[in-house]
């Protein structure tokens, strides 16, 4: 990979996180004070979990709805991540303060991530593997652990 196709990389991550910070900011509450809101997004193979947080004095207090604009922009944001033989992030967040001067995005490549409706089967993290492969160093012990058992290939879907 040349600079060159880094930059380009770096750029395009940036206008997809742009994309979910402005979807954010749409959904802001408008008649109630906060003190910010956070996208948190978990991905294993193709199982995902998505909401978005509003917080007041670090409490959270409402959740919204995102829109299928996001999900993309999740997408397209794994795909631009990922490392050869290192994987692509297991989980994200996203924040925006009530300000509106812009955001601050983390990524998880190593911990389990929290799932808000349940655990994914084996046959996701078999997936994972598949499309996002990793060296066995970079395999957390928790995702082969999580992994036993699968039966999955690119032939079953």
């Amino acid at each position: 990979m040349t600079e060159a196709d880094i930059d380009e990389a770096f750029e395009e991550a940036q206008e997809q996180e742009r994309i979910i910070a402005e979807d954010m900011w749409s959904l802001r509450p408008l008649d109630a004070q906060w003190d910010a809101m956070e996208y948190v997004r978990s991905q294993i193979g193709g199982r995902g979990s998505s909401v978005a947080k509003v917080y007041v004095d670090g409490k959270e207090i409402d959740r919204k709805g995102t829109t299928p604009a996001v999900i993309f922009a999740v997408k397209r944001l794994r795909e631009l991540m990922y490392l050869p033989g290192k994987g692509t992030w297991f989980s994200m967040r996203l924040r925006v303060e009530p300000t509106g001067d812009g955001w601050e995005a983390s990524y998880n490549y190593n911990d389990r991530p929290h799932w808000e409706l349940g655990e994914p089967s084996a046959d996701s993290y078999a997936q994972e593997l598949y499309l996002y492969p990793r060296d066995d160093k970079h395999i957390p012990d928790w995702f082969k652990e999580e992994m036993k058992g699968a039966t999955w290939t690119p032939d079953s879907d």
